[in-house]
């Protein structure tokens, strides 16, 4: 039964794909394929930026993330917060059982350092980040335009997605155009939208189920609050490559 309704959920999603695909096409026809491929390029050129992430909301749960990326430096700024209330949802009769909470991260990755900030904001170091998930191993996928969690996976979507372009609107003070894409396999899909640059060819929204995602800053200066001895060992380690 499980495996039946996970292909009937693949096919309801590769046939919204081809119908929202085929309108994208009628009106930009084939410039899905390229569009995407000049944005890969053009992140590969990527040094800095600042991206955002907000769930979408509900009546219980607050969901928001923030990064902030230096690879001149090599240092990766993340902070989140997530909270839940004990409100019911407006369509559910059941009441909340789930306890309150509130928590809140900050984290810097400087080099292949980790660094934490306590409640008191003081900045502890939480030792090595090991060979993926530090500053160093996010500066070199995004150069390499293999980056998937700090920016769209747009490598992914150019080898699997069906696309279709959009409107154009003006997204952290730049003008974009919305390309909708949907890519599903066996046992997952996922839809939505992203806002390329109409110039620079660079990812400014990206909207799907969970929320939605904003960039902006590109290539321009960071500034990140923290005391010189911790960031130190990003400008040795840049000075060392």
């Amino acid at each position: 039964m499980g495996n039946r309704r996970g292909l009937w959920i693949g096919m309801a999603l590769l046939i919204a794909g081809v119908a929202f695909w085929g309108v994208g096409q009628a009106v930009n026809p084939r410039s899905g394929d390229t569009e995407f491929k000049q944005a890969l390029e053009s992140m590969k050129e990527v040094k800095s930026f600042r991206g955002t992430y907000i769930a979408n909301p509900s009546s219980a749960q607050h969901s928001e993330r923030l990064w902030e990326v230096d690879c001149n430096r090599v240092i990766v700024h993340q902070q989140s917060h997530d909270s839940q209330s004990n409100a019911n949802s407006p369509n559910s009769d059941s009441p909340n059982t789930d306890s309150p909470f509130e928590m809140k991260e900050d984290e810097l990755l400087v080099g292949s350092q980790i660094y934490t900030r306590d409640s008191g904001g003081s900045w502890q170091s939480a030792g090595e980040a090991g060979p993926t998930y530090s500053a160093k191993w996010y500066c070199d996928n995004l150069a390499q335009g293999t980056v998937r969690d700090l920016l769209p996976d747009i490598l992914s979507m150019t080898r699997h997605a069906m696309i279709g372009g959009g409107d154009k609107k003006t997204v952290n003070g730049v003008q974009c155009r919305d390309w909708k894409f949907a890519m599903s396999s066996a046992s997952s899909g996922q839809q939505g939208s992203v806002c390329i640059g109409v110039d620079d060819h660079l990812p400014y929204e990206m909207t799907m189920e969970g929320g939605r995602f904003s960039y902006s800053d590109y290539n321009r200066p960071i500034q990140i609050e923290a005391p010189e001895a911790v960031l130190q060992p990003a400008s040795s380690t840049n000075a060392a490559n």
